[in-house]
C-alpha cells in the first residue's frame, strides 16, 4: 500500500511541475517574414490568376500574431464588360482574369498543436486596387478576409503553410 501512495505522490509532483504545452509553434519568433504562391479564383468582378504575396508577422500575445500582407493577383483576359438591354454596365470576367494589388491587416490565432503541425485561423481587412486592362476598368476594393490552415515546421526557421481563404467585400 505504501508503494502505491509513493508512486502516486511522485506522479502528482511531476505533473505539478510539468510545463504547460506551448500555444504557438516552438520555432516561431516575435517577428517573421514569409512569401506565398498560389492561385486565386475570381469571376465576374473579382480578379483571378496567379497569386503572390508577402507576409510580415509580429507576435501580439501568446496565441495571436499580426499578419500584414502585400498581395498581387496576376490574371489575363480580354474585354468582358458590356451594356445590357437596360443600358446597365455589366462585367462577366472568367476565373483567371484581371489583376489586383492589395494590402491587408490580419490577426492569426494558433490553437495549439503537436510537434510539427500547428492549426490556425486568420481574419482581417484589406484595401486594394482592381484592374481589368481589356476593358480599361479600374476600381477600389475593401475585402474582409477569413481563412485558416496548418503551419508545418520543416526545419529551424523554415515552415510550410497550407491555407484556404475566403475574401468578401465591396468595391
Amino acid at each position: 500500500m505504501s508503494r502505491r501512495l509513493g508512486l502516486l505522490g511522485l506522479v502528482v509532483a511531476t505533473a505539478a511541475h510539468a510545463e504547460p504545452p506551448p500555444l504557438t509553434p516552438p520555432d516561431s519568433s516575435q517577428q517573421a517574414i514569409g512569401a506565398e504562391l498560389g492561385i486565386a479564383a475570381g469571376g465576374r468582378v473579382t480578379p483571378g490568376g496567379l497569386h503572390i504575396s508577402g507576409h510580415y508577422v509580429y507576435q501580439l500575445s501568446d496565441q495571436d500574431f499580426f499578419d500584414g500582407i502585400a498581395a498581387f493577383t496576376l490574371g489575363g483576359g480580354s474585354a468582358a464588360c458590356f451594356r445590357d438591354r437596360e443600358n446597365a454596365f455589366v462585367c462577366d470576367h472568367g476565373l483567371l482574369q484581371g489583376g489586383r494589388v492589395e494590402v491587408s491587416a490580419n490577426v492569426r490565432r494558433y490553437f495549439g498543436g503537436r510537434d510539427q503541425f500547428w492549426p490556425f485561423a486568420r481574419a482581417g481587412l484589406g484595401l486594394g486596387i482592381v484592374r481589368y486592362t481589356g476593358d480599361s476598368v479600374t476600381g477600389l476594393a475593401i475585402p474582409l478576409h477569413l481563412g485558416g490552415g496548418v503551419r508545418a515546421v520543416a526545419s529551424d526557421g523554415i515552415a510550410i503553410v497550407v491555407e484556404g481563404e475566403l475574401a468578401a467585400g465591396f468595391g
